[in-house]
């Protein structure tokens, strides 16, 4: 009430209107994920542009989910060269290498894991984690360009 008397009509748009009731929206309605209808809008938007018989809208919505359902279930038993929508490039993939384990050299060699009755969980000193983590900087093959 009180902007109104400051601002033009003209002022007020949805952006200016939106920050009033976002807050409380929150208090009402929680985090947002638990009911956002954008995903499923976004889907019946796609089955809409699949209608053809503009006279039985319903059905023929109905009949674009059903022919969606049915031939991503047969994509599976397709051959795996053969490109679908289930086993397509994904969207940003440039094509480059990426490496299989994806983790520093330093913990990739082999080891065996210590067995879980003589495990004991303890807290290392400040001069002990300092040791450990100049350790594991040093012998890192990744890291050598930088310490040098």
């Amino acid at each position: 009430m009180q902007l109104e008397i400051i601002f033009p009509p003209s002022f007020f748009d949805s952006m200016e209107h939106l920050p009033i009731h976002l807050p409380f929206d929150v208090k009402v309605g929680g985090p947002v994920q638990y009911r956002w209808m954008y995903p499923f809008e976004r889907y019946l938007f796609n089955l809409k542009k699949k209608v053809k018989n503009k006279a039985h809208v319903e059905a023929s919505i109905c009949k674009a989910y059903i022919v969606e359902e049915i031939s991503t279930f047969i994509s599976y038993y397709f051959e795996p060269h053969l490109r679908t929508r289930i086993n397509r490039v994904p969207r940003h993939d440039d094509g480059g290498e990426v490496p299989s384990s994806g983790n520093l050299s330093i913990f990739s060699n082999p080891g065996q894991p210590t067995p879980k009755n003589t495990m004991r969980e303890r807290y290392l000193s400040e001069i002990e984690f300092r040791q450990t983590h100049n350790y594991v900087l040093f012998k890192c093959d990744e890291l050598r360009p930088f310490i040098k």
